[in-house]
């Protein structure tokens, strides 16, 4: 006889979870551009331009900061939800002809009828309206890139102006012979053509995308996809000035008010299977929130995420992590914090060197144990402390051993000129720091003690004087790195030919 009791939550969480694993997987690739600058509104607006900036991470490893102005036409507004559910159907269509063709070309025909039906929208006279207008609006935006379009035929970001669709032709507009079209056409922009046959596209799990209603929930859809995929399958954390940012919503003051806000929408995206949890919590310094995202199920079960997912792929994960990471866990930070550091923080930054600067700033402090010594560690990190030259790491202990005991050695020669070119470039920012007039550095020191103080409360209220000024200066040398234009290693090669040759 069946139990007739009702299931407990983890019994129902449990059986969702096969739901959703069983349930059939409709992949459709969109191009990666359109999802990173927010092309389509998440919030209904009238509103005609909007500006987003995002920090990418260029193929060399640099880490810029992107801006992508979207503008349309007063008659037409913004491309909006609605529309990107018709374009990512349209993607199904373009995906099609590319699998029976060999390559996405110009035009790309569709009826109404078709989009309407991968839609699952009920037949009306209305939708052809609708899909008219949303042909129109991807004419008539343009997107403004500073370096936030990449374009996959040249594996670089470029500053241009851009077109998603250059031409439409819609269902009964008369064509040049008088006849009248039997169906919609779309001419795609080459640079849309150029990275969908190239395969700069992001799998989408378009049945999954269908079950959403709200705005919120179908602009993150993508997001999720490309933020747990660059984290290997673990769980993420966004600040929340940040999401709003990306996501182009209001960001409110209040944690509660925040989370009343997008409660609704992370739900529906934990009903589909995209999310397993979520919570959003004050940040370490408590002035900001910050959210945490746990990967679902169904979004795991992608092919895309295959590899990450198994023993061996976690274990494959673990090789991958830079060896500081480790090093921030046995210092007390949170592993899901540490991962997300070691996908933030460009591979050029000395991370060990920081870490030894900051454990040798916390045994020094004469003023009491320091309250949260894990959060100095990530600030440190996040805010690329300067790290003095006369502070020996164990990085730069190693390259001096390296130089004594193997002179001739080729791989020696080329720390060497490692070596060399820091110190070139520590003695750049040094000799700018000694052309200042005292009354300049002075003012500067104080303004990165400010800085300390606002952003390291505690660390600054229990440290000396001297150790917040040794502080301040190294903060004031990683400003001035940032800021001055100093060449490059190679270029720094190219003008140093004979310690090249010698």
């Amino acid at each position: 006889m069946k139990s007739t009791q009702p299931r407990s939550e983890a019994d129902q969480q449990t059986l969702a979870a096969v739901v959703v694993e069983r349930e059939d997987v409709d992949l459709v690739r969109v191009e990666k551009n359109l999802q990173s600058v927010g092309f389509f509104a998440s919030t209904p607006s009238k509103e005609i331009s909007r500006t987003v900036f995002q920090i990418i991470r260029r193929p060399d490893g640099q880490r810029i900061q992107a801006k992508a102005v979207i503008e349309g036409v007063p008659s037409l507004g913004l491309p909006t939800t609605a529309d990107r559910d018709k374009y990512m159907a349209f993607m199904k269509v373009a995906m099609d002809q590319r699998d029976q063709q060999g390559q996405v070309a110009n035009p790309v025909r569709f009826s109404g009828a078709e989009l309407i039906k991968l839609l699952r929208l009920r037949k009306g006279g209305f939708h052809y309206d609708e899909i008219n207008d949303w042909c129109k609006r991807m004419v008539a935006t343009i997107i403004m890139s500073e370096s936030s379009i990449f374009l996959a035929d040249r594996r670089q970001y470029a500053s241009d102006t851009f077109h998603v669709f250059d031409r439409v032709v819609l269902f009964g507009e008369e064509m040049k012979d008088g006849i009248r079209s039997e169906f919609y056409e779309v001419y795609l922009s080459q640079w849309q053509l150029n990275n969908l046959n190239q395969g700069y596209m992001l799998p989408l799990d378009f049945n999954a995308y269908l079950k959403l209603s709200r705005d919120i929930a179908k602009a993150l859809f993508g997001h999720l996809s490309v933020w747990f995929y660059a984290s290997k399958g673990q769980p993420v954390e966004k600040k929340y000035q940040d999401f709003c940012q990306l996501l182009h919503i209001r960001a409110y003051p209040h944690i509660s008010k925040a989370r009343s806000v997008l409660q609704p929408s992370l739900n529906e995206l934990v009903d589909i299977g995209y999310l397993s949890s979520w919570e959003i919590v004050h940040t370490s310094q408590g002035g900001d929130f910050k959210l945490v995202l746990a990967p679902g199920n169904r979004l795991l079960s992608l092919p895309s995420f295959a590899g990450f997912v198994t023993s061996e792929g976690r274990a494959a994960l673990q090789a991958s992590l830079p060896n500081w990471v480790g090093e921030l866990i046995e210092r007390g930070v949170a592993e899901r914090k540490a991962r997300q550091l070691a996908l933030d923080i460009a591979d050029s930054q000395p991370v060990m060197d920081q870490i030894e600067y900051a454990d040798s700033l916390i045994q020094s402090d004469r003023r009491g144990k320091l309250q949260n010594p894990a959060g100095f560690y990530i600030w440190a990190i996040e805010s690329n402390l300067g790290v003095p030259e006369q502070f020996e790491t164990s990085n730069r202990r190693q390259l001096r051993q390296q130089r004594e005991q193997a002179e001739l050695d080729s791989q020696q020669r080329h720390w060497r000129l490692l070596e060399k070119y820091e110190l070139d470039i520590e003695r750049l920012i040094e000799d700018k720091i000694a052309r200042m007039t005292p009354e300049r550095l002075a003012d500067a020191i104080k303004e990165q003690t400010r800085k300390l103080r606002r952003e390291q409360p505690d660390f600054h209220q229990r440290s000396s004087d001297a150790t917040k000024r040794e502080v301040a200066l190294g903060m004031l040398r990683s400003h001035l790195r940032e800021s001055t234009s100093l060449p490059g290693f190679e270029q720094w090669l190219k003008a140093n030919q004979q310690l090249v040759m010698f």
